[in-house]
């Protein structure tokens, strides 16, 4: 059984949640239900929880905020949220789970079976971070770090490190300056999705590349790109122009 708490400060948002959840998710206990962040950290504290499904868009405490008063954070996360990609692309780089309001069932279903099939959390405080430093990008500049789900857990990779990833199914190989190749628990496309604005390009439908670790661009129908690490990979003639145009952006033709 899942003991979890609930902290929207919208009560029509916190009881259709309320609702679901009950209906439609038997292994998930109730324990508190809270209209703000102070609440939620009293319950916390109070209830130590197994998951927590946070509003992000609350007054005078938002749920990150709230999150970071927190010392210790031994719980599954959900955060829920009207649609705000920008809050969403940063909830992706710390690797957290996400609902989107109205909260759809067979979502908070699938969602809530992937917390009972975890039962432990990772790196917690780390990813939060992770996804802090991301909301701060307009200041800061490109994201550092991404927390990568694998079969073992979490891996905290440093962006820069990545020299281009590999579909495999439904799964994506990551490849890396020094480090062995990591498996992810993602389609191309979700990282395609995450990683587009920090830098990486999608050559092929098998591959996404750090266009910093590009070295060659070799003529053809479509082409093919050279890494630093002399991998080959074929260039989709659709994706050409597009690439070529990134290339120059980054290293000017003289």
């Amino acid at each position: 059984m899942l003991n979890a708490i609930l902290i929207d400060d919208e009560k029509n948002s916190r009881d259709a949640l309320q609702k679901k959840l009950q209906a439609h998710c038997s292994n998930v206990n109730i324990v508190a239900v809270c209209s703000n962040g102070m609440e939620g950290i009293t319950a916390i504290k109070t209830h130590q929880p197994n998951i927590v499904f946070l509003d992000i868009e609350m007054p005078h405490m938002n749920g990150f905020t709230m999150l970071e008063q927190l010392p210790e954070k031994n719980f599954a996360i959900i955060f829920t949220t009207a649609y705000n990609q920008y809050a969403i692309n940063a909830i992706r780089y710390g690797a957290f789970d996400y609902l989107v309001k109205p909260v759809d069932v067979n979502e908070l279903m699938a969602v809530v079976k992937r917390v009972a099939e975890k039962k432990q959390y990772q790196h917690t405080s780390e990813r939060l971070n992770i996804l802090l430093d991301h909301l701060q990008l307009p200041a800061a500049g490109k994201p550092q770090k991404i927390a990568v789900s694998t079969h073992e857990g979490l891996e905290l990779v440093p962006i820069e490190t990545i020299v281009y990833l590999e579909a495999i199914g439904n799964y994506t190989q990551l490849h890396f300056t020094a480090q062995k190749p990591l498996l992810a628990s993602k389609t191309l496309k979700e990282f395609e999705d995450l990683l587009q604005d920090a830098g990486f390009f999608r050559i092929h439908n098998a591959s996404l590349v750090n266009l910093v670790f590009v070295k060659k661009y070799i003529k053809g129908d479509g082409g093919q790109v050279q890494l630093v690490n002399n991998i080959t990979l074929d260039v989709a003639r659709r994706r050409k122009e597009e690439l070529l145009g990134e290339l120059m952006k980054i290293a000017p033709k003289i």
